[in-house]
């Protein structure tokens, strides 16, 4: 439990101020047109590693699969694995989520 709460303070830290919530709709989102966003509108997401290769990272939500650009130099905390809890610090850009930071744990 205390590995977890340092994890989280960790997500505070690097995400600041601006991260939130991923909206319920996300997976909507994601199949939905191009959407140009920046950094400061990061958004968190909640799941199961299914993939992790080629740049990219697929994660199993509540709300079903998602998938982040993890090219760009996301910080990274812990082996991403398939079956690995995670959470993900993404922003929109052009239509793809691209990963700012990865967090995960068993």
């Amino acid at each position: 439990m205390a590995v977890l709460a340092v994890a989280t303070a960790g997500v505070l830290a690097v995400c600041g101020a601006g991260a939130q919530a991923a909206p319920a709709s996300h997976a909507a989102q994601v199949s939905g047109g191009s959407v140009v966003s920046t950094a400061a509108e990061t958004v968190g997401f909640s799941g199961r590693v299914i993939e992790f290769q080629s740049g990219h990272l697929k994660l199993a939500t509540a709300d079903g699969e998602v998938t982040f650009e993890v090219s760009k130099g996301a910080y990274r905390y812990g082996p991403a694995k398939p079956g690995s809890h995670a959470y993900v610090a993404a922003y929109r850009e052009n239509g793809t989520w691209v990963a700012t930071a990865i967090f995960t744990y068993p």
